[in-house]
């Protein structure tokens, strides 16, 4: 299965944080939703609605990951994210267009809503107090009770 990320889990140390590894990705657009930053967040927040049908997000689509991996990104994903069926543009050389999976934010949150989110200064200023708060939450999970790392997700159609 294949998730469409945007903001934080773009960032490989996060993902070697979160995950152990960086699973194989390739750059990727969602259009038709905004990028937004957050108050009081460091990370973003993606959105569609009428004021956004021209928008565009650049981010990348993660594949090649287990259960267990999902998993762990499905848990570390705030409340106010819901999983989404989303249509990506990606550079693969056998479609432009994929459905994939996003952590698409809440539209009753949208008062939390503030411009948008720069990756930049997420990297200069916050990435390295989030791959702390990353080591934490994967220390904190280890031990619970989430599919095997056996468990790939490759050849699936789930996110299709």
């Amino acid at each position: 299965m294949s998730r469409f990320v945007y903001g934080s889990l773009m960032s490989p140390e996060v993902l070697s944080s979160l995950l152990g590894r960086v699973p194989p990705r390739r750059p990727a657009t969602l259009r038709g939703y905004r990028r937004f930053a957050i108050v009081d967040r460091v990370y973003p927040a993606v959105l569609a609605d009428e004021t956004t049908i021209n928008d565009v997000v650049d981010g990348e689509v993660l594949h090649g990951m287990t259960r267990r991996e999902l998993a762990v990104l499905d848990w570390f994903e705030d409340e106010a994210y819901v999983l989404t069926r989303v249509d990506v543009t990606d550079e693969d050389a056998y479609s432009d267009e994929r459905v994939v999976q996003a952590y698409v934010y809440t539209s009753d949150k949208r008062h939390e809503l503030r411009g948008d989110w720069d990756y930049d200064a997420f990297r200069a200023e916050h990435l390295e107090a989030y791959v702390r708060m990353c080591d934490e939450f994967r220390e904190d999970i280890e031990d619970n009770d989430l599919p095997g790392d056996d468990s790939s997700c490759e050849g699936t159609d789930d996110d299709a």
